[in-house]
């Protein structure tokens, strides 16, 4: 998992697109970005975070319930192409960035809001993508993925801060990142686990359950 240039551990809180033609683009957009840049020693730098307005959609009230965000917090916020330019500024590109997400649909939110909005995205945007929670299952051996809260408990390591909240997310998906960087630990720990995670049975309310719900 060794690089070249700063990893971005990234996460998204998104509300669902309710018009069906806009949904042929995308299908969400972006509330909050939440981001932690690391080093090659996987030493934290920075962090960043700010709140999105839609410009489509409303918060709807399960989504305030899972996030904490109402239609007045993201009132007075940027834009999507306001934020991502200032995310694009944050990550810097006097060097490759490879961004770590928790699932593959954060990429997918990010370039399909890109697309409806017609905004042009850096290039950063478009390769160098990481799915950890893929790659924690990988090396875990777990027969299924798990969400962020139940993987780091695989690991004996406590979720700080507010779940759903897209910085905090982002800080303890980082934890999971030095941790699968160390694999000598890893396999340590599997080890010292005795949890297993490995039925059908779901664990956590993650945003794709916001998207089910109708």
């Amino acid at each position: 998992m060794h690089m070249q240039g700063n990893k971005i551990v990234l996460d998204l809180e998104f509300t669902p697109i309710r018009d069906p033609d806009l949904q042929a683009v995308a299908r969400s957009e972006i509330l909050e970005i939440g981001a932690v840049k690391l080093n090659e020693q996987n030493a934290v730098l920075e962090e960043f975070q700010t709140y999105v307005k839609p410009q489509y959609s409303r918060v709807l009230p399960r989504v305030t319930v899972l996030t904490g965000i109402t239609e007045e917090t993201v009132a007075t916020a940027p834009s999507y192409a306001e934020a991502m330019a200032n995310f694009t500024d944050w990550i810097g590109s006097d060097c490759r960035s490879r961004f770590y997400t928790w699932s593959n649909s954060d990429q997918n939110v990010i370039l399909n809001e890109a697309d409806l909005k017609e905004q042009s995205l850096h290039d950063m945007f478009y390769t160098h993508w990481v799915d950890l929670q893929r790659l924690h299952q990988r090396m875990y051996g777990f027969t299924r993925q798990m969400n962020l809260t139940n993987a780091l408990g695989s690991m004996q390591i406590y979720f700080e801060g507010t779940e759903h909240g897209a910085l905090a997310d982002a800080r303890n998906t980082a934890k999971i990142l030095k941790r699968l960087s160390n694999l000598q630990d890893v396999r340590e720990r599997i080890q010292q686990s005795h949890i297993t995670y490995n039925d059908s049975q779901s664990h956590g309310f993650t945003m794709g359950l916001v998207f089910k719900k109708k």
